[in-house]
């Protein structure tokens, strides 16, 4: 199953704001909260550029360290770029799509996403003790 919305920021500055209210107004219309959103290139650099540049994002924004599993905040010096956003009701993965407009974003449920990584096919012959990188 798949729903989604489109939503428009009506200012930059306000972006983090207006994805906050845009989930909950999925939810409201669909009776579930999105796990993906999808916006051009242009817009999630913004994104990406007001976390790095406006006073205190910095302190709204945390990682994972993938060896320790733990959550992190980002120095104050080191430049972030996002790939999900996450509130205490939905987390979304950031997906991209050049048909949108500047400042334009859809939010999506998708019950069994497909992000074309499930299997890599390999379509030469491999000889049994051939080394082969992907």
């Amino acid at each position: 199953m798949k729903l989604e919305k489109t939503y428009v920021i009506d200012k930059w500055t306000d972006w983090n704001h207006k994805l906050s209210e845009s989930i909950d107004n999925f939810y409201v219309i669909f009776s579930c909260y999105p796990n993906i959103i999808e916006a051009n290139n242009h817009t999630y650099s913004q994104f990406d550029f007001l976390i790095n540049e406006m006073p205190d994002e910095k302190l709204n924004v945390n990682r994972l360290n993938e060896l320790t599993n733990k959550i992190e905040r980002p120095n104050d010096n080191e430049y972030i770029g996002i790939s999900t956003f996450v509130t205490m009701k939905a987390s979304l993965d950031f997906a991209v799509d050049v048909k949108l407009y500047d400042k334009e974003f859809r939010l999506i449920y998708d019950s069994d996403p497909d992000w074309g990584d499930d299997d890599i096919i390999i379509d030469f012959p491999v000889e049994e003790f051939e080394k082969v990188e992907i």
